[in-house]
């Protein structure tokens, strides 16, 4: 299973012929994704907000199958399951009305292949339930958001890691240069979690054979640049 973060909560995961898209984004968010990491026969989406749910800016030789909603699913011979929450992006209102809205809503997204496991976090806005942790199957790989401005902090971030016990650790949702969705710095959750800043690397290779013993915390190179 080879990884690729595009930027903010982006990621395009290829397992075997299968490539995945998990909330990809637009140009109004500040970066471009190069043309050759658009391509993708699958596409997950967290939630309906417009820098996680841009699916117009994937393709393919033929339309991807999109998933946002709950429930289990199986497409290109791999294996999804998606768990509702709640959307750390629905802070702020302050009108009369705010409180008769329902909940904005996030879903995790796990995806199996060649043996891996790997969660995609989205942007929850509170801490998992103790169901909602047990609904994710022990995953390998998690992809942590650790900036959000009104989901995690960086310490429920930390909490939520050690709850989970995934074997590798891949942060997004972050401050990076020419995102315009004002994340919080990713040094706050290094020091919670008392790491230091990995090498960053254009690419992660994850196979069974490879997992680490213990979690190791990895942090990747956003693929998109500044138009």
């Amino acid at each position: 299973m080879e990884l690729t973060w595009l930027g903010h909560a982006a990621f395009r995961v290829r397992t075997g012929n299968t490539t995945v898209i998990m909330d990809p984004f637009g140009p109004g968010l500040g970066l471009s994704i190069p043309p050759a990491q658009t391509q993708a026969d699958v596409v997950t989406l967290s939630s309906d907000a417009a820098h996680h749910a841009a699916v117009s800016i994937v393709t393919g030789d033929k339309p991807a199958v999109v998933f946002s909603d709950p429930g289990e699913y199986e497409a290109a011979g791999i294996q999804l399951r998606g768990i509702r929450t709640t959307r750390g992006d629905g802070a702020g209102d302050d009108d009369d009305e705010a409180e008769d809205r329902p909940p904005a809503w996030n879903t995790v997204f796990v995806v199996e292949a060649e043996g891996i496991v790997l969660c995609h976090l989205g942007d929850p806005e509170r801490q998992l339930s103790d169901r909602q942790i047990e609904e994710l199957g022990s995953p390998h790989v998690l992809l942590l958001p650790v900036g959000s401005p009104t989901g995690l902090s960086a310490d429920a971030a930390v909490e939520l890691v050690s709850s989970i016990s995934p074997r590798i650790i891949v942060p997004m949702l972050f401050a990076h240069p020419g995102n315009k969705a004002g994340l919080r710095e990713l040094k706050p959750f290094l020091a919670e979690l008392g790491e230091k800043a990995p090498e960053a690397v254009s690419r992660l290779t994850v196979t069974r054979a490879t997992l680490p013993e213990e979690t190791k915390l990895s942090l990747l190179q956003p693929a998109a640049s500044t138009p």
